[in-house]
């Protein structure tokens, strides 16, 4: 999916050497695990961003882009550093908060095994293989959303392509952003019995509160998404999953029903990628505070993808900006305008 995304319509020819390629960044672990104590691994995804800069800082290379650096060898290497490198830091990041020394990524292992085994320590079963494939396949790219409006802005100045990608990872970290499926979950837990859905759902249309995982800027209807990451959920947490998260999960589809039923008619508001995803990660095993970290191994490709092509016919991001502020105002020198606190 990665070298998909990366290579475009000449994927089938390159794939084994983009394959190649990837498996064989020894310096990615090299960069981060020798410099572990400056990483600050109690704050997402900041951390796992500044281990980004850390592990820029130790390359040999420096690919800082001039316009004779667009699609050199250099450019190559920095996407794929990247897209390998970021898997490789959310695992590395995830040993360290747990007292855990770090994982080597397996050159046998496909990137979705990898992510799973650099995390939990085990090697996934096919199954669960495939899932987290189709779910960074999901999560790769959509769109021109916060954050890979905010990488290609900082790679459009032709700027270090490690600092824009950490512009994606910075946006990410807004809640209205990255975070939703975590809030899913914890909304989840405060329900609690899927035969308290009913008594939440009235009380939170009540007080307005917004329900995670419904509602998206671009779908007026059912995300695409979710309706693959749905039935992945259903499939894994009936076949493998603890009581508790089965019973999450019961609770997640009678709010579906109840939220398509009433908000879906009225207002077009359906299940988004959010809610699904977060219950298919946690039956994967992966703890909650990753999922955003998560989101970010999955969306690099789509940044690093968006970026090379911008980069073909590249023009600085300049928005116009339309003033809509009052017109024909009278000027007041500073020292005769009334303040509008009290004075002391």
């Amino acid at each position: 999916a990665m070298a998909a995304l990366r290579i475009g319509t000449n994927f089938m020819r390159h794939e084994r050497t983009f394959a190649d390629r990837y498996e064989h960044r020894p310096d990615v672990k090299t960069a981060i695990s020798s410099d572990e104590d400056s990483i600050p691994m109690e704050t997402y995804p900041t951390g796992e961003r500044h281990a980004i800069y850390e592990f820029k800082k130790k390359k040999a290379e420096k690919p800082i882009f001039g316009e004779e650096n667009l699609y050199g060898p250099m450019a190559e290497n920095a996407y794929i550093d990247l897209i390998a490198g970021i898997s490789t830091v959310v695992g590395a990041v995830a040993r360290f908060r747990e007292n855990l020394f770090s994982i080597n990524p397996n050159p046998k292992l496909s990137q979705a095994a990898n992510l799973i085994y650099m995390i939990t320590g085990r090697v996934p079963s096919p199954v669960e293989e495939r899932v987290m494939d189709i779910a960074l396949i999901l999560h790769a790219d959509h769109g021109m959303n916060a954050s890979t409006f905010a990488t290609m802005v900082v790679a459009s100045t032709l700027s270090d392509i490690y600092f824009a990608i950490g512009s994606g990872i910075a946006a990410l970290n807004g809640p209205l952003h990255g975070g939703a499926n975590e809030q899913v979950l914890a909304m989840l837990k405060e329900i609690g019995s899927s035969s308290n859905v009913d008594r939440w759902f009235k009380n939170a249309v009540k007080k307005k509160v917004k329900i995670s995982g419904f509602g998206h800027r671009v779908y007026k209807a059912y995300d695409p998404r979710a309706r693959i990451l749905g039935p992945l959920a259903e499939y894994l947490i009936t076949t493998r999953a603890d009581q508790k998260t089965k019973q999450l999960f019961k609770t997640a589809k009678t709010l579906e029903k109840k939220v398509i039923s009433t908000l879906g008619k009225e207002k077009g508001i359906f299940p988004n990628v959010d809610f699904y995803s977060g219950l298919v990660y946690s039956a994967l095993g992966m703890p909650h505070d990753l999922f955003t970290p998560l989101f970010a191994a999955s969306r690099v490709s789509g940044w690093t993808a968006r970026v090379r092509e911008y980069h073909q016919h590249n023009r600085i991001f300049r928005p116009r900006a339309v003033y809509i502020g009052e017109f024909d105002k009278k000027y007041i020198p500073i020292d005769k305008r009334k303040s509008k606190t009290s004075k002391r």
